[in-house]
């Protein structure tokens, strides 16, 4: 990973336009020329001149930072702005060091493939106790004031039972395998693809994980999703823990490396612009041999939207569906771009094909991809903020009318569910994926 010093350069590009002013999420709520890209990359600069130091001033505005990548893509000059202020946030964290309660949580558990999975299902057993349930939003309401969390906070419920440690308890009649990984069928003609699960989807959307499944062996795939896989370890990044970045990167490396794999594939956006892209950058300096290896490993991963149109090239069910549940024959849906995706990783096409061979009539909003304000760990330690910037993503969904919306990051399914809610709207929150597996399970297709 470069350093803010050797990001001088890429800063000096900046000829304060303003075109970043436009598209910056951050600027449109508070209106601070601090608050947008082009005023953060001048304090960057200062920083670097000595003009000003690492003051808890700089810190925030390094903080106040959802990492879409808009001002990057709107740039004239193609300035980085996204990266420099993670290497900012490196700086700081060097520097500075990171709160008690986050350096805790990011060396000792989120790095821990032991650890996590033991502190999350304590967590599940506590959150009845916590918290209240919102039926119709399928989440929870918290009982009392909780650190962190907004009284109005739609919270996502961990799931009962984990994504991965459903599918190591299968039985080894249905492909399972016990101890190492999810499944894997031994037809060796059909792609070998690896699923990167991530830690929203195993511990609060399984469900997802288990539609990712259904869908790619139905394409054709034989899928193995190992049980020793750990975070992605973007949100270490975005709170400039590169250490502990670096580290969940080698280990998921050497994890999947155990395998002869044709695509690494995952369901969320985020993970999936990390396995491709950041891992490379955070392993950069690691050696040949490593970066070899990484290299090959980060040519293998595709977002699942693009692995079944491009290269599983999974055609239009061209089947019915029943008119009941998630989706019927009227059933309209509109699709919001993750950032991650569309930005990150130049994917817009694919997930919208796979809605319409899912058998809904797709309406687009008015601003597909506008960040919905989630940002990772943002979203907790700046809610308001957040949820200010979520505001006119609910709009723009609630004005299409449609009944699902639609999206390719757990993420944002959270995100936008909380921002509904608060709008008084009652617009389903959907992956593309489980429109898929529902249409795969209707009675009028012949699945089961």
């Amino acid at each position: 990973m470069k350093t803010l010093e050797q990001f001088s350069q890429e800063i000096n590009k900046c000829v304060l336009c303003g075109t970043c002013r436009s598209v910056c999420p951050t600027f449109g709520v508070v209106q601070r020329e601090p608050a947008s890209a082009r005023g953060k990359v001048a304090l960057c600069s200062a920083f670097l001149h000595n003009e000003i130091s690492l003051s808890e001033g700089f810190i925030k505005q390094m903080n106040e930072c959802v990492q879409c990548m808009a001002c990057h893509k709107a740039c004239p000059n193609d300035v980085n702005v996204p990266d420099i202020i993670l290497a900012a946030r490196a700086e700081i964290a060097k520097e500075k060091g990171l709160p008690l309660a986050k350096s805790f949580i990011l060396k000792n558990i989120l790095d821990s493939e032991r650890i996590m999975p033991i502190a999350m299902k304590f967590i599940s057993k506590l959150q009845g106790l916590l918290f209240k349930g919102v039926p119709e939003e399928s989440g929870l309401h918290r009982r009392f004031p909780l650190p962190l969390i907004d009284e109005r906070r739609v919270v996502p419920p961990l799931a009962e039972k984990f994504f991965l440690e459903v599918r190591s308890q299968g039985p080894a009649s249905a492909g399972f395998k016990q101890g190492s990984e999810v499944r894997s069928k031994k037809n060796t003609l059909q792609p070998r693809v690896g699923f990167f699960a991530g830690c929203l989807i195993n511990y609060m959307l399984p469900n997802i994980g288990e539609a990712s499944l259904k869908v790619l062996e139905k394409a054709g795939a034989s899928v193995i999703a190992p049980l020793d896989q750990l975070c992605c370890g973007m949100p270490a990044l975005g709170m400039g823990d590169v250490e502990t970045a670096k580290s969940l990167a080698l280990k998921n490396l050497e994890v999947f490396e155990q395998y002869e794999l044709d695509y690494i594939t995952t369901a969320c956006s985020t993970c999936g612009d990390g396995l491709k892209r950041r891992f490379k950058e955070l392993l950069s300096d690691e050696g040949d041999d490593i970066q070899k290896r990484v290299e090959i490993f980060a040519g293998k991963v595709r977002d699942i939207t693009e692995l079944l149109v491009n290269e599983l090239e999974f055609k239009d069910l061209n089947a019915p569906i029943s008119d009941s549940g998630l989706l019927t024959p009227n059933s309209i849906v509109t699709y919001h771009d993750p950032c991650h995706l569309r930005r990150g990783q130049g994917i817009a096409d694919e997930p919208r094909e796979l809605i319409e061979m899912s058998g809904a009539k797709l309406k687009e909003m008015e601003h597909p991809c506008r960040c919905c304000g989630l940002g990772g760990s943002f979203n907790i330690t700046n809610y308001e903020f957040s949820m200010a910037i979520n505001r006119s993503k609910a709009e723009d969904i609630k004005n299409t009318g449609a009944d699902i919306v639609a999206t390719a990051c757990p993420g944002c399914m959270i995100q936008i569910k909380d921002g509904l809610h608060q709008l008084g709207a009652d617009t389903k929150v959907v992956h593309v994926i489980e429109l898929l597996a529902f249409h795969l399970a209707s009675p009028l297709t012949g699945e089961d």
